[in-house]
């Protein structure tokens, strides 16, 4: 089996397809990021919107709670008064107080001890809500009530107020808060009606207006203490800015510090560990501060969700279309590897195999046909050649026999020439010493001499041409063996 990068390197219908499917990722990725910025924008923006549109929901459902006790405390406020100095009365009315409103955990009537001094033993007056009924108290708290926050201010400023959070036993140490109105005879101020609800309770309240699953609300009185936290055990470690000191992050700090300045705006903190954007307003003119957490992952919950569902669906697009063009490129390359395969046969030497027609009429088709058209010409053109070649072996095999009878003939030749030669040597050298001794011995042959020497002479000279006629024979001969023997050209 081939392995991936080889198969892809000697594949061109895969390095086609997955050029192609690269080629679409990216416009693909490229599209879809530019989209996503600008979604995730929009997502944000109205998340934010979202977020701040529950903070205003928050603060009108904190102050239809806390409207409705204000509103219980001011019906009953003017029974408290009339019923100033009567004690029994005035415990039956916390009593009632609690009766007839089931989100109020304590309601006490506290007379001011100095100018009820004389008057009677009982200054306080107090119903509180127990477990499963509703109990009575001469105390409101571990200390003196003149020390508590709710009876101290209202008495300075003569005013209506809420205080601060605390933890009381009137609720087995939960923390709660009062509302508190000064009590008036003879238009001075002579105690305070407070009534007090639970600061889980109104908790609860705030956070069934959570705009997604996992935001809170806190609610900061203007000192730092919690009034509302998501995790009710917050509520008990008293002062933001206290645990801010275990909590080296400056931009929770800037926070509540911007918070307690009684500022609005929206930051992103990090809260306990979670990125979260945090919108935050004052609350009307009791000089706490409210804000919305929001956790980004809350916030981009569906944006992520929404990327998530699209990455999966281009991945798996593009796997699709990858199969998809291998599949087409396989089939639209299937001529091409045709040729392939027949060009090899070529090159091995098969040039007679013949090529299949084409009915395509595209490229490809045109290709194949005119591929076709070279492989018949040079079927056709060897063939030729593989005519020439035997007409030329016949040839060549005539032209060696020739070569042959040449070589033979050359052979019998020059021994036919040498041994005439040896044949000449002794009549011509007869006839030159005949013709010497008669050049110089002209004076003194007799008559009988000089016919011998002539009659020798002239017989060597008819041996002598007698040779050399035979000699003209045989290479007129051999002119003539090799005229028979010369092959015409082709």
């Amino acid at each position: 089996m081939k392995k991936w990068p080889s198969f892809i390197r000697q594949s061109l219908s895969t390095k086609l397809s997955l050029w192609l499917v690269a080629f679409v990722a990216v416009i693909l990725v490229a599209a879809l990021f530019v989209m996503f910025i600008y979604a995730r924008r929009a997502v944000k923006a109205e998340a934010l919107a979202k977020s701040e549109a529950a903070l205003d929901g928050m603060m009108q459902s904190i102050d239809n709670r806390l409207s409705e006790v204000e509103v219980a405390a001011n019906n009953t406020y003017w029974r408290v008064e009339r019923s100033i100095d009567n004690p029994v009365e005035l415990q039956h009315i916390t009593r009632k107080m609690m009766e007839e409103n089931p989100s109020v955990v304590g309601c006490a009537v506290a007379l001011d001890p100095v100018l009820w001094k004389g008057k009677g033993t009982q200054t306080m007056f107090c119903s509180y809500r127990a477990k499963d009924s509703i109990g009575v108290s001469d105390r409101f708290g571990e200390k003196p009530y003149t020390e508590q926050d709710w009876y101290v201010r209202p008495m300075a400023t003569c005013q209506t107020e809420w205080s601060d959070p605390t933890i009381e036993p009137i609720r087995a140490g939960y923390p709660i808060m009062g509302y508190s109105i000064p009590l008036r005879k003879n238009g001075r101020v002579v105690g305070i009606f407070v009534t007090a609800i639970s600061l889980e309770w109104l908790s609860r309240v705030v956070e069934e207006a959570r705009p997604f699953p996992n935001t809170h609300c806190q609610l900061l009185s203007k000192n730092g203490d919690f009034i509302i936290h998501q995790d009710s055990t917050r509520l008990y470690d008293g002062n933001i800015l206290k645990q801010l000191e275990s909590y080296p992050d400056e931009a929770s700090k800037a926070l509540a510090h911007s918070m307690l300045n009684g500022e609005s705006g929206c930051m992103s903190v990090n809260i306990y560990g979670t990125d979260s954007y945090v919108f935050y307003k004052p609350y009307k003119n009791t000089g706490w501060s409210i804000d919305v957490v929001c956790p980004k992952s809350e916030v981009f919950a569906t944006y992520n969700r929404l990327q998530n569902y699209v990455v999966l669906i281009i991945v798996g697009s593009l796997l699709l279309l990858l199969v998809y063009c291998f599949h087409i490129i396989h089939l639209l390359m299937k001529p091409i590897r045709y040729l392939d395969r027949s060009a090899q046969r070529l090159a091995s030497g098969h040039f007679d195999e013949p090529i299949a027609d084409s009915l395509r009429k595209d490229e490809i088709g045109g290709l194949q046909r005119s591929f076709r058209a070279m492989q018949c010409s040079l079927s056709n053109y060897l063939s030729e050649i593989h005519q020439h070649s035997d007409v030329l072996q016949e040839q060549t095999k005539a032209l060696k026999k020739a070569r042959e009878k040449a070589r033979k003939a050359d052979r019998l030749k020059s021994s036919f020439i040498h041994n005439m030669t040896d044949q000449l040597v002794a009549p011509v050298n007869e006839i030159a010493s005949a013709v010497s001794v008669i050049r110089e011995h002209n004076n003194n042959l007799e008559q009988i001499d000089v016919t011998q020497l002539t009659t020798g002479i002239a017989d060597n000279t008819a041996k002598v041409t007698s040779l050399l006629d035979q000699i003209i024979e045989v290479s007129v001969n051999r002119t003539a063996v090799d005229n028979e023997t010369t092959v015409p050209n082709t």
